[in-house]
């Protein structure tokens, strides 16, 4: 039996009228009496006696119509239930180089500010969330602008970052001594190999500059490039955020490269940017971040600005 037709045949039976039943339905009244009428012959027995007076149950209709009130009220509420938790979920991908300055504090915000929201994050670099969006997976991602954002979402610049040569703790680098590009031509480099999105910059950049890209190895994730490089087998490139934790280690140096930075842009799912559940979560994300530069502890970076981002290359000077 499909609940929406006990429905009707409940509204029936609590109205004694298939006239005023479809009227409140907006059903046909020959609509109705057919989807009454299938009912009967799938319970084997007449439900209704029709009368010039309307209609009244039969002993197996009111049965049925005792039966099926308190069932019909808990698919109701399960409804419900089930509609509120769904939106209230929101999916949200996260560059793994934010994890310890942004993801982390952000879903504890989030589990003690919005315990009926359930966050599921996705975790990967660039090319990892831009494939996640384009499948349809994402409700909103934060990640380095390009040129290759999928048309369903809406972007908008949110940060603009310093990208850090990070080595050893015998590099000598220091973060208060930012480093020329073409010190980046004179190293061993450990990064991802392409298309990642940092590595392409840095390439291009070295190109345009006339010096070469010299890789050491390649390496997919962000904390094995730092971890190689802490240990002095090469030089990576990492925006700022992903050495939080580094800036107390003294076996990381890093150092700012002059004029090569990133935009992080944040991305809405178009089909979900009217969500309650998703403009909250997404408003959360970037008063985070605000707060997380204002007070310091996300050095060289900055708020961006702007209502739409062309793809390019940042240039911080």
């Amino acid at each position: 039996m499909e609940a929406q037709v006990l429905e009707y045949f409940l509204r029936v039976a609590e109205l004694g009228s298939i006239n005023r039943a479809a009227a409140e339905l907006r059903l046909s009244q020959p609509s109705l009496s057919r989807w009454l009428a299938l009912l009967e012959h799938e319970v084997g027995t007449p439900l209704l006696i029709r009368s010039p007076q309307g209609v009244r149950t039969t002993d197996a209709g009111g049965i049925l119509a005792d039966r099926v009130r308190p069932i019909l009220r808990q698919l109701n509420l399960l409804r419900e239930e089930v509609g509120q938790r769904a939106s209230a979920q929101v999916a949200l991908g996260m560059p793994s180089a934010m994890q310890q300055l942004v993801t982390v504090p952000f879903a504890m915000q989030i589990a003690q500010e919005h315990p009926h929201m359930t966050m599921r994050i996705y975790e990967g670099i660039n090319n990892t969330i831009r494939r996640w969006m384009e499948q349809g997976v994402l409700d909103t991602a934060i990640l380095v602008q390009t040129e290759h954002v999928p048309e369903t979402f809406h972007s908008r610049p949110l940060i603009r970052e310093r990208l850090l040569l990070v080595g050893g703790c015998s590099s000598g680098l220091s973060v208060d001594r930012p480093v020329p590009l073409a010190r980046l031509a004179n190293v061993p480099l450990i990064l991802p190999g392409p298309p990642n999105v940092i590595r392409a910059q840095v390439e291009n950049a070295l190109r345009k500059s006339g010096h070469k890209y010299c890789s050491r190895m390649e390496v997919e994730t962000p904390t094995l490039c730092m971890e190689l490089a802490r240990r002095g087998l090469g030089y990576t490139v990492m925006p700022a955020c992903a050495v939080h934790d580094g800036s107390r280690d003294n076996q990381t140096g890093f150092a700012p490269i002059r004029g090569l930075g990133v935009l992080w842009s944040l991305h809405v799912n178009r089909a979900r940017q009217h969500s309650v559940a998703v403009r909250a979560l997404t408003s959360a994300l970037r008063e985070f971040v605000a707060r997380q530069i204002s007070s310091g502890k996300w050095p060289f970076a900055t708020l961006a600005t702007g209502n739409s981002v062309t793809g390019r290359s940042t240039r911080i000077e």
